[in-house]
């Protein structure tokens, strides 16, 4: 069975965790929970690899919401069974305000004609970070070699960068809208993600 990543966005309101992620309603008029993080082994890596992940105990002061979204069939709330081991992680909203997304997450030479065909079809071409050589390695190539690579700062659409990017872009517009909603000024600070990983 494979690795899942839910992640509920909190922020604290007078002194209680409060869930502000979005609703969405389907055909029928229901409405589902939109996590601010979702996916499996891929996000997994990019949240332990790439930021302030801790892994906890069953939150006592779980949002109602969150708590009702988190219940096994019996009624028992996720993480409360020895079965259910750790499943949940938090990034703390501290995090966000730290954190360099900006920089690309592999920067090198890549070979020449690689990097041509990745720019004229970003969307159907992924580069293969095996072949970037870092400055050294090029320097120490000979000069007709040096010809067939260049420079070139790559972020994969599916790397963990993006994940994280995504994450946060997330968060914000689940802050923003919150603030808006309820006149408040809710910062990132405030703020927690917590996350259900099995």
């Amino acid at each position: 069975m494979g690795i899942y990543v839910t992640g509920y966005t909190e922020t604290r309101v007078d002194g209680k965790w409060v869930c502000i992620d979005f609703w969405q309603p389907d055909e029928n008029g229901k409405y589902h929970h939109v996590p601010c993080i979702e996916g499996q082994s891929m996000v997994a890596q990019a949240l332990e690899d790439g930021c302030q992940m801790e892994n906890i105990w069953t939150p006592e002061d779980l949002s109602e919401r969150v708590r009702e979204m988190c219940l096994h069939k019996d009624g028992t709330l996720i993480g409360t069974k020895q079965m259910d081991g750790r499943p949940w992680h938090m990034v703390p909203g501290s995090w966000f305000t730290k954190a360099d997304l900006d920089q690309p997450e592999y920067c090198g030479f890549f070979p020449r004609q690689m990097v041509a065909d990745y720019l004229a079809n970003p969307d159907g071409m992924e580069i293969n970070e095996d072949e970037m050589l870092c400055p050294g390695e090029y320097t120490a190539l000979d000069e007709e070699s040096k010809k067939g690579y260049q420079y070139f700062e790559y972020t994969p659409q599916w790397g963990s960068r993006t994940i994280l990017r995504r994450m946060k872009r997330n968060v914000l517009a689940r802050l923003e809208a919150y603030n808006d909603r309820t006149y408040k000024d809710i910062t990132l600070s405030d703020v927690r993600v917590l996350l259900t990983i099995w």
